[in-house]
C-alpha cells in the first residue's frame, strides 16, 4: 500500500494538472535562438487567410470557412522547439502533410523574442519565419504559440523573460514533479503580476505586436495562440477550482482582449486563438467570459489527467483511463461555444505510451469526440522516436496513436452535419446541407493507410466513380454534389463495399446545446480597451 505521504504527492500532482495540464518541458538547446541571414521566399500557394470568414453547422457548430464559404476541418500538430527552423525540417514537414496534417501550431517564446526588455532578437524571428516559409511550401500553415512552462525563465523553464518576471520576494522552490512547481507561491505571483501590473500588461502587449507585423505579411500563417495554458494564484480562502473560476473570469478574460485588440488593430486577418485553463479534464466548465475581435477562436487542450499523471509521477496507477473522461470533457468544454459562438480546435492532445493496453481504444475515442465536438485538432506532437512521437524512427506510424492519420473532410461545400470515421468497417460519413458555399467537398484520403486494396466514393446512396477526380500527390479527393437545396452525405469506403447507410437522414454526432447560432461577423476592435 502506498504511505500516506505519496498518495497526497499523486492528490497535489493531480491537482496540478488541472490548470496546467500538458506535456513537460523540453529540453531546449541555445537561450538566443539560431541566426539567419536570408529567410526563404514566401510561398503564395496556400492563398490569403483574410478572406476567411466563418460558417454554422446544423447543429450549432461554428466553422472557419474559405473564401468560397466552405466549412473547414483541420489536423495538425504541435512542434515545441527553440529552434524553430532546425526543428520544422522539410523531411518532417512531407512525413506530416503525407499523413494528412495541414497546420502546425509552433511554440515561441517570450525570453528569446525579447532576452532583455525592449530589445527583440530579430534574428530569432528571421529563424521563425524560415519555418512558416518552409511549412506553407508544404501545405502547412502555421498557429504561432506564445508557449510558457512554470511560467518562464526565472523558473529554470521556458516563457516570460526574467525581467517580465515579478514574485514580491514570494519563494521558488523546485518540486520533484514540474507540475507542482505551478503551486509554488513565486510561480502563482508571477501570473498575477502579469494579468494586473500596467508595465507588464504593457511589456506582454508590445511583444505580440511585434511578433504580428514581422509575420502577418506571411501566407502561411493561420493565426496566433495568445498563450499556452495560463495559471493563476490562489488567493486565501480558495481552493484550486474556485481560484480558477475567478482567475478565469477577472484576469485571463481581460488579458486576452486586451491582446486581442492590439492584434487586430494591426493584424484583422489572422485568427487569435484563445486557451482555458484545462479545467475541462475534470468536468468543469470555464468561467471565462466572451472575447471580442473580428477573427477568435477557441482553443482548448484534451489531455486525461490520470493518463498525464502515470506518466510523471512513477509512483502512479498504471497507465489506464476512464471512458466516462470523454462525456465529461465534451459536455464541460462545449458549454463555452454555446455561449459564445466561435470555432473551436483543439490545441494539444497526445499521449506519451501508445503502445500501452487500451490505448487504441482511447485513440479512436478521442478522435469520435473531437468530430464530434470541434472543427480539428493539433496533436502534441509530430516527431520520431518514442514518448508522445506518432511516428518511429524508423519512419514508420506507431501502434495505436497512428490511427490518428485517418481519413477527413477538409472543405465541406455546405453547413456540415456529421463528420465520422468507422475504423473497424473503414467507411468515412460526411453529412451537411446546402447552403451558398462554392466549390467541391475536398476530402483528405490516406490510401496506402486505410484503402491499400483501393476506394469507392457514394454520394447520396449512389456509388459515384471519384465524381472530380482523386489527387495522388496530396491524397485529396474532390466531390462535386449539385445542390438541391436539402441535404447530402457522402461516403468513401474500401473498394468492393457498400456503404452502411450513405444518405443524409442518420442523424450525427450531438455539438454545442446552444440553438444554432448565426454566421459570425467581425466586429469592431476596442485599442484602448484595459481590462
Amino acid at each position: 500500500m502506498a504511505s500516506i505521504r505519496s498518495r497526497l504527492q499523486r492528490v497535489a500532482v493531480g491537482a496540478a494538472m488541472i490548470l496546467a495540464v500538458g506535456v513537460a518541458p523540453a529540453t531546449l538547446t541555445g537561450a538566443a535562438g539560431p541566426t539567419v541571414s536570408s529567410p526563404p521566399v514566401a510561398d503564395q500557394s496556400l492563398g490569403p487567410v483574410a478572406d476567411w470568414g466563418t460558417v454554422t453547422g446544423t447543429d450549432g457548430r461554428v466553422y472557419m470557412a474559405d473564401v468560397n464559404g466552405r466549412a473547414l476541418q483541420f489536423h495538425g500538430f504541435n512542434d515545441k522547439t527553440d529552434d524553430p527552423s532546425g526543428s520544422l525540417t522539410d523531411g518532417l514537414l512531407a512525413a506530416a502533410a503525407e499523413r494528412g496534417l495541414d497546420h502546425v501550431r509552433l511554440s515561441i517564446y517570450w525570453q528569446y523574442l525579447e532576452p532583455t526588455e525592449g530589445n527583440f532578437d530579430e534574428a530569432y524571428l528571421d529563424d521563425v519565419v524560415t519555418a512558416i516559409r518552409r511549412a506553407a511550401q508544404h501545405g502547412i500553415r502555421v498557429v504561432l504559440d506564445m508557449h510558457q512552462d512554470v511560467y518562464g525563465q526565472a523558473f529554470g523553464s521556458t516563457g516570460a523573460p526574467t525581467w517580465a518576471t515579478e514574485t514580491d520576494g514570494l519563494p521558488f522552490t523546485p518540486q520533484p514533479s514540474w507540475l507542482l512547481d505551478y503551486l509554488q507561491p513565486g510561480v502563482q505571483r508571477a501570473f498575477n503580476n502579469l494579468y494586473e501590473k500596467p508595465n507588464l500588461r504593457q511589456a506582454q502587449i508590445d511583444v505580440w505586436v511585434h511578433v504580428v507585423q514581422r509575420v502577418k505579411n506571411e501566407p502561411g500563417v493561420l493565426g496566433y495562440d495568445l498563450m499556452n495554458e495560463p495559471f493563476g494564484e490562489i488567493q486565501p480562502g480558495e481552493n484550486l477550482i474556485t481560484a480558477a473560476a475567478r482567475v478565469e473570469r477577472e484576469q485571463i478574460t481581460p488579458m486576452y482582449q486586451r491582446l486581442t485588440d492590439a492584434i487586430s488593430a494591426v493584424d484583422p486577418a489572422h485568427w487569435i486563438f484563445i486557451e482555458p485553463p484545462n479545467l475541462a479534464s475534470l468536468g468543469i466548465a470555464t468561467s471565462m467570459g466572451a472575447v471580442h475581435g473580428p477573427k477568435v477562436a477557441f482553443y482548448p487542450h484534451m489531455y486525461d489527467t490520470s493518463l498525464e499523471s502515470s506518466t510523471y509521477d512513477p509512483s502512479s496507477p498504471q497507465y489506464t483511463y476512464d471512458p466516462q473522461f470523454f462525456t465529461k470533457w465534451a459536455t464541460a468544454i462545449t458549454t463555452y461555444v454555446a455561449t459564445n459562438p466561435m470555432p473551436m480546435l483543439v490545441g494539444e492532445w497526445g499521449i506519451a505510451k501508445p503502445e500501452a493496453n487500451s490505448m487504441g481504444s482511447f485513440v479512436r475515442q478521442t478522435l469520435a469526440t473531437l468530430d464530434a465536438t470541434t472543427s480539428g485538432w493539433s496533436q502534441f506532437m509530430f516527431c520520431f522516436g518514442s514518448n508522445y512521437c506518432p511516428v518511429d524512427a524508423s519512419g514508420h506510424d506507431r501502434p495505436n496513436i497512428g490511427q490518428m492519420f485517418e481519413p477527413y473532410a477538409r472543405a465541406i461545400a455546405g453547413a456540415p452535419t456529421a463528420s465520422t470515421f468507422d475504423f473497424t468497417t473503414r467507411e468515412l460519413k460526411v453529412v451537411y446541407r446546402d447552403n451558398s458555399s462554392r466549390g467541391t467537398t475536398d476530402i483528405f484520403v490516406p490510401e496506402s493507410r486505410s484503402y491499400p486494396s483501393g476506394f469507392q466514393v457514394f454520394v447520396d446512396g449512389a456509388s459515384s466513380t471519384n465524381p472530380n477526380g482523386f489527387d495522388a500527390s496530396t491524397g485529396v479527393l474532390s466531390v462535386t454534389v449539385p445542390k438541391s437545396g436539402g441535404s447530402h452525405a457522402i461516403c468513401v469506403v474500401p473498394v468492393g463495399m457498400t456503404p452502411t447507410d450513405c444518405t443524409a437522414n442518420t442523424p450525427g454526432p450531438a455539438g454545442p446545446t446552444a440553438p444554432a447560432a448565426p454566421v459570425a461577423t467581425p466586429v469592431a476592435v476596442r485599442p484602448t480597451y484595459t481590462g
